[in-house]
């Protein structure tokens, strides 16, 4: 822990500990705030702890130059992959997978909104995942940071402090309008400002999000619409309506693999991208680099001619180790090993995840599984390469309070979340649990990560 940092933990901790009434009074208001303002995650506030995740000025510099460098890669990668078929056949999509690749978006860059999840220990970033399809927590994050902000004039020693809060929905509408612009460019039957359709699933947990979205993006000017894949249809010569309201700009929360198992319920939604019909962002290409083989395949000296030394140097620290589940010979830190001896006989410091699904589903930390469990997952996956094994990455730990009746101060294991809308960095989330697998689907917490630096210097 960097030492300004370390105090500033230190003295908002004793400040929680010395004043517990308080601190139970300001948890049930950030709570309260939450749900006032639809931050909330399956019906309830969104799960929270009361005390920020501080990064330093020279933490987020780090963050910046790693999550723009990486953002370069990937989208370097999508293009490798459509013009390359050796690394098709390493990814292994389906057909249909690839029909949706071949779809042109119509604006240059096919990464649109990412969020790559990572730990940062010091200035030491290591990215674990890559969520390219419909990564959630923009809108959380802003009204997170909102009911903190408005809880901060009770904390005195923050005055000496300058803390920089991101307004993430803004640059997330920009990037979406930017995109919109570009892809309006070759079809002049587009009004200059669209209605927002924000498309997923009626049920999903994460629908709160849709409707903060949706007041913002209608603060701003914009109609938005919340609507349901099932519900988007092409009608009147090719203009495309989400329920009665004709919409221009599909921003899609859908995640595209569960559209697979609804396809010919999909069509039309899918069949208005196609023929460019409606702007549509995440593109569906965006669906290659959130598969986790990209971190083997990023990291494979045969692909990397596409890449420059800046970008090679960010891969090389920045991503572990990660090997596509196979029965094949690869090298470990220079050593040859035979790949599924080496994953039984190292089983604690290397973590066993499937390629393409998300919310901490199926992670294996080979250090809380037992042997046979090992042992069973690996060969149930080792020749469908379905599958990656990774090279474990101590968590990072912080103290935070736990608070029912009374405070508890208790180290807690930490992931940092940063966003990328089309690849400039544009701010993070924490996700906190008492769990190795971080996830809020899987019991964890949203705290807001908030870049300081003391008064008398200047942040970025």
């Amino acid at each position: 822990m960097l030492d300004p940092i370390a105090n500033l933990n230190l003295s908002f901790l004793n400040h929680l500990d010395k004043n517990k009434t308080n601190a139970i009074r300001q948890l049930e208001f950030l709570n309260t705030f939450l749900v006032t303002n639809r931050c909330t995650f399956g019906g309830q506030p969104m799960p929270s702890l009361l005390k920020p995740n501080f990064v330093s000025r020279k933490q987020t510099q780090a963050l910046i130059y790693a999550v723009e460098t990486i953002s370069t890669a990937l989208i370097k990668f999508i293009n490798l992959y459509l013009n390359n078929d050796e690394v098709k056949e390493i990814m292994n999509f389906s057909n249909k997978e690839d029909q949706l690749f071949r779809i042109d978006p119509g604006y240059n860059i096919p990464l649109v909104i990412s969020r790559l999840d990572a730990f940062l220990q010091d200035y030491s970033i290591k990215f674990l995942e890559f969520n390219c399809d419909s990564p959630a927590g923009h809108a959380y994050s802003d009204v997170m940071e909102d009911g903190f902000k408005k809880l901060f004039h009770e904390y005195d020693f923050l005055d000496q402090w300058e803390i920089e809060y991101f307004k993430r929905q803004d640059r997330l509408l920009n990037a979406l309008l930017t995109c919109y612009n570009e892809f309006r460019n070759h079809s002049t039957r587009l009004p200059s400002k669209p209605v927002i359709a924000i498309v997923d699933w009626d049920d999903v947990s994460t629908l709160s999000e849709f409707y903060m979205l949706q007041k913002y993006f209608g603060d701003k000017g914009f109609k938005t619409v919340v609507s349901s894949p099932l519900n988007i249809r092409i009608k009147n010569n090719g203009k495309i309506f989400a329920g009665d309201d004709e919409v221009h700009l599909i921003y899609k929360r859908v995640i595209t693999g569960e559209l697979f198992y609804r396809w010919d319920e999909v069509d039309q939604f899918i069949q208005s991208i196609k023929e460019g019909l409606v702007c549509c962002c995440n593109s569906f290409r965006s669906y290659i680099v959130g598969n986790k083989k990209v971190l083997s395949v990023i990291s494979d000296p045969r692909f990397q001619h596409i890449y420059s030394k800046e970008e090679l140097n960010v891969i090389k620290k920045t991503i572990p180790w990660t090997k596509i589940l196979s029965d094949t010979k690869e090298t470990f830190k220079n050593i040859n090993v035979h790949l599924k001896d080496f994953i039984i006989e190292n089983k604690d410091i290397l973590v066993l995840k499937p390629a393409n699904l998300y919310g901490g589903k199926d992670v294996y930390l080979g250090r809380e599984t037992d042997e046979k469990t090992w042992s069973e997952i690996m060969h149930a996956h080792l020749y469908d390469s379905s599958w990656v094994v990774q090279e474990y990455v101590d968590i990072p730990q912080d103290i935070f309070p736990e608070i029912s009746d009374d405070v508890r101060l208790k180290f807690k294991k930490v992931n940092i979340n940063p966003f990328a809308f089309l690849g400039k960095y544009s701010g993070t989330i924490t996700r906190v649990s008492d769990n190795s697998v971080i996830n809020v689907s899987a019991g964890g917490g949203l705290v807001p990560t908030l870049c300081v630096a003391r008064k008398k210097e200047r942040l970025t």
